[in-house]
This record gives C-alpha cells, structure tokens and sequence, in this order.
C-alpha cells in the first residue's frame, strides 16, 4: 500500500473501516490527562450529521494509525486489487467466521478482498442458506471497497459496484 503509511500531514485522505476522511487540521489540545498533545483533525467526506454537516472527529497524532485509520491505496494498488479479484478463489483460504470482524477492522482492502471471495463463493454455492447477516456483511466489504476505490480512480461509484460484482458473481 502507500509509501510512509505512518505519515500523515494536512489535506491527506485518510480511511477507517466504515468512511473516507480529509486531515483539514493539527492542533494541539489537552488530552484527558491534562496532557498538550499534538492531534490531527479530520473530517468525512461521505457521511454527516443530522444537520447536513460533515462528521468531524480527531485522534491523537501518535495513535492514528493505532486507531485503525491509513492512507487510501494507490492507483498502483487499485490495479493490484484487480488483478487479485480476477484470480481463482481458493477454498482452502476459507477465514473462520469468527476471525472476519477483527480482520475488516485491521482495514486491509487485500484482506477484505479475500473474505469477500470467501462471501461471494458461499452466497454462490447455496443462495437459500446464505445468512442474512452474511448478505448484510457482504454489502457492507463490497461498498466499503467500492468507496475507497472510486474515490482514488476517480470512476463513477456504479461502474466500480458493477466491475466488482460481475467478477464476484462467477465465483
């Protein structure tokens, strides 16, 4: 993923597991302690409050990449994903269920590729029995990706839900 990952400066974008964020500000600010601690303030770019305004959050600068928030990938790793979704699903890479949540919280698009096959390929085996929080996890992985990957290409939302589910279907 992207070069000086534990780099961040004003005007990066920045991702979680659920949103895309832009650093607008590094202040800093007592922390709980009482502590001067230098933060960077981000906002999202995608989600607001109930009054129409972007969702505003800040995290200490030495705990940002602790808390789970990157870079977004390159277009280098845009083609990478591909070029990944495009191979063959390997059942014996199958991830315990109860290993997915802590692996999408580590917020790895390869990794979230990976059980999003791993979805795909139940979905497509028995349709009937496939579990409606799976369809409701599903959904979530493949907008997440969809997110991060139209934004860095710069390509309609749409036409990447489409690519990516045209592949994920002949799983």
């Amino acid at each position: 993923m992207a070069d000086n990952k534990d780099t961040f400066a004003i005007n990066d974008y920045i991702i979680d597991f659920e949103n895309i964020y832009q650093i607008f500000e590094q202040k800093k600010q007592k922390n709980y302690s009482g502590q001067n601690v230098d933060y960077f303030f981000y906002r999202s770019i995608s989600s607001f409050d109930n009054k129409n305004q972007p969702i505003v959050c800040h995290t200490p600068i030495e705990n940002i990449v602790k808390s789970g928030l990157r870079h977004l990938i390159s277009s280098t790793d845009v083609k990478t994903f591909y070029k990944k979704l495009d191979e063959k699903y390997n059942e014996a890479n199958f991830t315990d269920p109860k290993l997915i949540k802590e692996i999408l919280y580590s917020n790895d698009p390869f990794k979230n590729l990976d059980i999003l096959k791993q979805l795909y390929f139940e979905k497509n085996k028995s349709p009937d029995t496939f579990s409606r929080t799976n369809k409701e996890l599903t959904e979530n992985i493949l907008n997440h990706l969809c997110d991060e990957i139209a934004f860095v290409s710069k390509k309609p939302l749409a036409s990447v839900k489409t690519k990516i589910v045209g592949v994920l279907s002949k799983i």
